[in-house]
């Protein structure tokens, strides 16, 4: 059996099984975004919804695709940061090279995530009362705050 898809070509319908097992491939390939998964394998949001509902089995398959997608996003930083990009260079509207890019910003990430003791943001706050000293304080014997 084939049913029409928005774009009028025929496509042949897939039973539940088939459907789940594409999305969770999908939910891999795009790195965990449920959204874009659900496109990549045509399955509406609803029915993944609905199947992680009523199915443990699933939700199990559902997280352990969502983890291993993010390992996909952590591997694609680790490239652009290591490797870096191939970006395009123009002058005067044409190609005229490439260069390679890198990123910065995903190093610190990555590094921050690995080491954070090492690379976390430091923020220390400390109090104290003039000079460094202790902080002044009273302690006021047979107060009653009900009195106030």
């Amino acid at each position: 059996m084939v049913r029409p898809k928005k774009d009028g070509k025929k496509k042949p319908i897939r039973s539940p099984a088939e459907q789940k097992g594409d999305f969770l491939a999908a939910l891999i390939r795009c790195g965990g975004n449920i959204g874009r998964a659900c496109e990549m394998s045509d399955v509406p949001k609803m029915n993944v919804y609905r199947w992680r509902k009523e199915s443990d089995e699933f939700a199990k398959a559902w997280d352990e695709a969502a983890e291993r997608g993010t390992d996909t996003l952590e591997d694609e930083a680790i490239r652009r940061a290591f490797d870096g990009v191939d970006r395009p260079v123009f002058q005067g509207g044409r190609e005229v090279g490439r260069i390679r890019e890198y990123s910065d910003t995903l190093l610190i990430f990555l590094l921050k995530g690995r080491r954070p003791a090492k690379y976390r943001e430091q923020h220390k706050h400390e109090h104290s009362g003039p000079n460094g000293g202790e902080i002044p304080y009273k302690v006021y014997v047979g107060f009653d705050p009900t009195e106030v």
